[in-house]
């Protein structure tokens, strides 16, 4: 029975199988390298992409900042105007009194608003508008 055991054993066959797999495993491990590879490279891809979008992030972020910067400037500036504005209106204001009062010969009245304008103008200068 041994004979015939080793007789059943043929080393051609087991030969031929341990190459048919090998074969298999050289294939899938060529798919799986091929595979490797390919993810490799969609992660490069994802990676650049996500490098390409936070610095777009970065540069709307410094945009608005500086939009921001322009508002608060245009904001401080369009104050002043309309502080200046307001000032300009008292002073016509009080020199129309002043020439309506003198029209009417009322030297009292003229005196009194023009020394409202003098005080207004002193408040003026220093306030530094």
């Amino acid at each position: 029975m041994e004979k015939r055991f080793l007789k059943l054993r043929n080393t051609r066959s087991l030969n031929e199988g341990c190459s048919k797999l090998r074969f298999r495993r050289s294939k899938q491990n060529r798919k799986l390298k091929a595979n490797m590879e390919s993810l490799r490279e969609d992660m490069a891809e994802i990676s650049g992409q996500q490098r390409r979008i936070k610095d777009g992030q970065m540069e709307l972020r410094r945009s608005f900042e500086e939009i921001e910067s322009q508002c608060d400037q245009l904001n401080k500036e369009t104050s002043l105007i309309l502080r200046q504005t307001l000032y300009n209106q008292q002073r016509l204001c009080l020199i129309f009194k002043i020439l309506k009062a003198r029209e009417d010969n009322d030297f009292a009245m003229a005196t009194e608003h023009t020394r409202f304008l003098r005080e207004l103008m002193k408040q003026n200068m220093g306030s530094n508008i």
